[in-house]
């Protein structure tokens, strides 16, 4: 039965089934059936993406999907039993026509299996165990989506949309099991038709939104589905594998991770045959597997950066995937040197020579220069750019106006600084120093004179965009100086000799130096110029005292009333700097009276011997003893007042 025979036939029911029911008094219409509806993807990718698998956290997706089974169950009241006693309810086809919740009930289960077998599929690269319950998860998986499809088919009032993302869903869950257990050729036809499904499904949507999620579903189909058929013997798969990796570096992370695992299991077979390097006239022994996938992806990573079209944001992911590959590799080898005597970190020449270093030696030796060379090419490119953005106008480009003045607007997020470039040349320094302690290459003397050539370059470049930076800044006596610095670099530069079994070309590192010296003159001119026009700041002489200008600024006008300075904020009618207030506090001397509580607590010293007596004292002078018996007598005197007489 076709599709639109079965919606046909669904619509006669339900007209049927609408009739009016009379009940007494009171006429009743019955409610149209509503269809079941599960929109499947978009459950599932926005659970995804708000709960962990943004970022590769199949171990947070796998809780939520508990927890949301819970809540489901809690709220249906679809529990196992209680407390005493376990009962294992199972959803009927009456309960899903009730409730469509209960059908999120077997999604939720396959989500969660599937969540928690590709948790441990990462953790099965170092406890290879775990790869039989990462199998029993994702059969487990696929029974709870079989279960959803069956539970879907028998529903009559099922969406048409509901049953195909179901069916695609159990057909993505089965490809992922066989994909898991190596049976390539099963896993190809259920990715297939998975595909088939979401393509067809894609003609009949509307949303902008909803065929972007399937679109994304089906390229994530389609890289399963192409390393099925490497596997399976088709050889031009291997390509597009390669292809899909260079494209998913900037758009999808994950996707890109997933490749690069797919394809170092490319090479495993290339390895195999690969033992031994030719470098610098010398022939190194590769033992280790994954050094030699190393130098494989070199060859590939080459081949990739070379190709034209490549845009600037994939080369600088490719370039970050290869050196976190060099490290990685790098640190194998160094752990395979801790017991080789000829192996120093720095060492002094006349002790040992080249030709007695051991293979180990001359391995480190080269990855380490493909590490610090790619290095160089990566900040190389990332100079360029910035140069790109800051000497050339970009394409996409609007102009305001705001107070008057134009304005440039932009379309880049970051604002590239001529700073930028400055630290970009710092990196660049730091590698060629690092590059000249590399063990194998301390006694080739073309290498240090490659070294010190670079060297020169790039410090004179580094000296010109500190110059430029400088100008930026006002600082017009620092640039002048770099500027200087920077030709006299050029000069030395310039000077050196070109060997014949030089590495690199001097003449393209001497080609930089032309769009230098197209800036030197302008820059020259530009300091020039706004070294004499800018505000010179002259000092005023106050009291003996040298004011800056800046501090006469900040002075209110009644304060600097004897010193002359032409003040354009006084012009404007909104900032005027006339008087400060409020005004600042000063010391005013107070009453007394009102503060002076504490003097009766004050014990003053005795003034009777400077305070002149009332009494009149005799003029004929006594003698001691006399005067001794006249005190004595006068006190007794006083006592009793009737002895003496008033005076």
């Amino acid at each position: 039965m076709s599709q639109s025979q079965t919606s046909t036939s669904i619509n006669t029911d339900l007209s049927s089934a609408n009739r009016s029911e009379i009940t007494g008094d009171h006429v009743q219409t019955t409610k149209p059936i509503p269809l079941l509806k599960l929109e499947v993807l978009r459950t599932i990718r926005i659970s995804q993406q708000q709960h962990g698998l943004r970022h590769g956290d199949y171990q947070r997706y796998r809780s939520f999907c508990s927890r949301r089974l819970r809540r489901i169950r809690k709220s249906l009241e679809f529990t196992y039993g209680n407390q005493k006693k376990f009962l294992k309810p199972t959803i009927t086809d009456d309960l899903v026509a009730k409730d469509t919740r209960y059908l999120l009930l077997p999604l939720m289960c396959s989500e969660r299996a599937w969540a928690y077998a590709m948790q441990l599929k990462s953790e099965s690269n170092t406890e290879p165990r775990k790869k039989f319950h990462l199998l029993s998860r994702l059969r487990k998986a696929v029974k709870y989506a079989e279960q959803l499809e069956v539970l879907c088919n028998h529903q009559k009032l099922c969406d048409a949309r509901t049953k195909l993302e179901v069916q695609a869903y159990t057909a993505v869950m089965s490809g992922h099991c066989k994909f898991e257990m190596q049976m390539w050729d099963q896993a190809l036809q259920y990715y297939i038709r998975a595909q088939t499904i979401y393509d067809n499904l894609k003609t009949g949507l509307i949303s902008e939104d909803d065929k972007q999620m399937i679109v994304q579903r089906i390229e994530e189909i389609t890289t399963n589905i192409r390393f099925c058929q490497y596997k399976s013997g088709d050889k031009n798969a291997a390509k597009e594998l390669r292809n899909m990796r260079t494209k998913a570096a900037v758009d999808d992370p994950e996707m890109a991770r997933i490749l690069d695992i797919f394809l170092s299991e490319t090479h495993q077979q290339q390895t195999a045959t690969m033992s031994e390097i030719m470098w610098r006239n010398r022939k190194i022994q590769v033992k280790n597997d994954k050094v030699r996938l190393f130098f494989l992806n070199q060859q590939e990573f080459e081949d990739e950066i070379k190709k034209g079209g490549v845009s600037f944001d994939t080369k600088m992911s490719l370039y970050e995937s290869f050196l976190k590959e060099a490290v990685e590799t790098l640190q194998i080898v160094k752990d395979e040197l801790k017991n080789d005597p000829t192996y120093k970190p720095v060492r002094d020449a006349s002790v040992v020579s080249n030709e007695k270093l051991s293979d180990n030696v001359w391995l480190y030796s080269y990855i380490s220069k493909i590490r610090l060379s790619k290095m160089i090419e990566r900040n190389l490119a990332m100079i360029d750019n910035a140069k790109q953005q800051i000497f050339k106008a970009p394409a996409t480009t609007t102009t305001t106006k705001n107070s008057g003045e134009d304005m440039l607007l932009t379309t880049s997020k970051k604002i590239t600084k001529p700073a930028d470039i400055v630290r970009m040349y710092d990196l660049l320094l730091q590698c060629l120093n690092d590059m000249s302690s590399i063990p194998a290459l301390q006694d080739d003397k073309i290498f240090k004179a490659d070294i010190e050539f670079q060297t020169a370059v790039y410090k004179a470049c580094r000296s010109f965009y500190i110059a430029v930076s400088f100008v930026q800044q006002k600082r017009f006596k620092d640039s002048a100086a770099l500027i200087c610095k920077c030709e006299s670099y050029m000069q030395q530069a310039k000077a050196m000799t070109q060997t014949q079994n030089s590495e690199i070309n001097y003449q393209t590192l001497l080609n930089e130096f032309n769009f230098i010296q197209s800036l030197i003159d302008e820059t020259k001119y530009q300091i020039q110029t706004s070294a004499t026009t800018s505000t010179v700041s002259s000092p005023k002489v106050h009291n003996d005292e040298i004011i800056e200008e800046k501090d006469i600024e900040k002075k209110p006008l009644i304060d600097r009333l004897d010193i002359y300075y032409e003040d354009q904020t006084l012009a404007n009618k909104n900032r005027v700097n006339v008087v400060s207030l409020p005004p600042p506090f000063k010391p005013i001397p107070c009453k007394p009276v009102l503060f002076d509580l504490a003097l009766n607590h004050l014990n003053f010293p005795s003034l009777d011997d400077k305070v002149q007596s009332k009494r009149t004292q005799p003029t004929v002078s006594t003698s001691g003893n006399e005067k001794q018996q006249q005190g004595f007598m006068g006190f007794a005197k006083g006592l009793f007042s009737w002895s003496g007489k008033k005076q």
